[in-house]
């Protein structure tokens, strides 16, 4: 019997019930609070690196970028978005080893309460320092809740 056949021969015979699945986070063993919470600085790092690389590719876009970056405030050795004012937390997406001939450092600088990066990027064959931005970053928080079961 083929694969399609037995597929529908199980389906047919009532073996898939929707209604038996447990809840998400009975099934994954995580509490409700854990699931709804937001992006964590390694996954905020994964989607702005993903942003960066696939989506807006900025490194075809470099001669649109500026010589001088957002202006950030400095509180206590912190740097501060200017709009919000909270930490900017700083990624670093590529560095170089020191020695190389044309050595690359990217890194994105993110505001968490506006949801937005700024990406930086020096070196090169060229000798670049370009800063491009301010790109949005989605990252809607999912409800447990939104779920139907």
């Amino acid at each position: 019997m083929s694969m399609r056949k037995s597929m529908l021969a199980f389906l047919a015979l009532g073996g898939c019930t929707w209604d038996m699945v447990p809840p998400e986070h009975e099934l994954r063993h995580f509490t409700k609070e854990e699931l709804e919470a937001g992006p964590s600085d390694i996954g905020m790092h994964a989607a702005i690196l993903n942003d960066v690389r696939r989506w807006r590719e900025l490194l075809k876009h470099l001669d649109e970028g500026l010589s001088s970056g957002p202006t950030f405030k400095f509180d206590g050795g912190r740097s501060l978005c200017s709009a919000d004012e909270m930490e900017i937390s700083r990624f670093d997406l590529r560095n170089d080893l020191p020695d190389q001939p044309y050595r690359v450092e990217e890194s994105a600088y993110f505001c968490p309460k506006e949801s937005v990066y700024y990406y930086h990027y020096t070196g090169g064959p060229r000798k670049l320092d370009v800063w491009l931005g301010p790109y949005k970053i989605d990252r809607p928080g999912r409800k447990l809740d939104d779920y139907k079961h």
